[in-house]
């Protein structure tokens, strides 16, 4: 498992996530590394997408020096780690390289922009839903001051996977959306596309809940959270 810390692309660390990726470590059969990738603005987002695309295989070859399997290689990661293994998946799957990344777990998956008009927008209302009524962690407002440092195309596929005509060769998934989450439909519409194009996809939905709060572990439904992106993996490696 090569794991991407979120953080909006501008914060997280290897340690914000560390205990996630413990959790991952002991209870999946994954080696896991966690790739600690520059932030916006010190480097433009396709900076820190190119990079990511670098670390598979430079994460491929260091599991094959610790004699781990390397047929099965998963990306993770939540909010904009989650984002950014589907952008990493897309550009190994653009190129036709279908063997080295076999699947990607995403927790609170970002799938699209929150003006997105296109042919999902039915099934897309979770910014007008949560955008503005202050819910903890997320809104809007940070949206549009994060967003602003992406210099990111808007109807780009290599920006946006689930924009591309096709994504018949996208690897399996497992995502996490939560109720009160400004994201809940990015991971909604991403699952729906995803089995619409015949690829293996789980989604688990929690209600009443925001963003990211399996990072709180004072939250009994956190570790059920973390229980069931377990089994995520496991679904995806099968």
């Amino acid at each position: 498992m090569i794991y991407f810390p979120g953080g909006g692309y501008i914060a997280g660390n290897l340690d914000t996530e560390d205990a996630h990726c413990r959790i991952f470590a002991a209870k999946t059969p994954c080696l896991v590394i966690s790739v600690n990738y520059p932030k916006v603005p010190s480097v433009k987002l396709d900076d820190i997408i190119n990079l990511g695309c670098l670390a598979v295989p430079w994460c491929r070859e260091k599991a094959k020096e610790l004699n781990d399997d390397q047929s099965k290689t998963i990306l993770c990661g939540g909010s904009a780690g989650a984002f950014l293994s589907a952008q990493i998946a897309y550009r190994f799957m653009a190129d036709g390289d279908h063997t080295s990344i076999t699947g990607c777990v995403l927790i609170f998956a970002v799938a699209l922009h929150w003006e997105y008009d296109g042919k999902y927008k039915h099934m897309y209302t979770s910014w007008v839903e949560n955008g503005n009524s202050g819910p903890p962690v997320f809104d809007l407002e940070l949206a549009k001051f994060i967003w602003s440092h992406y210099n990111i195309d808007f109807d780009s596929p290599r920006h946006f996977p689930l924009l591309a005509d096709d994504l018949s060769k996208f690897p399996p998934c497992y995502i996490v959306t939560a109720e009160k989450d400004c994201f809940r439909d990015d991971g909604t519409v991403l699952d729906y596309r995803l089995r619409e194009s015949g690829v293996r996809s789980k989604l688990d939905y929690y209600e009443g809940l925001p963003h990211y709060f399996h990072a709180f572990p004072q939250l009994g439904v956190a570790h059920e959270a973390m229980a069931k992106a377990v089994e995520g993996v496991r679904f995806v490696l099968e």
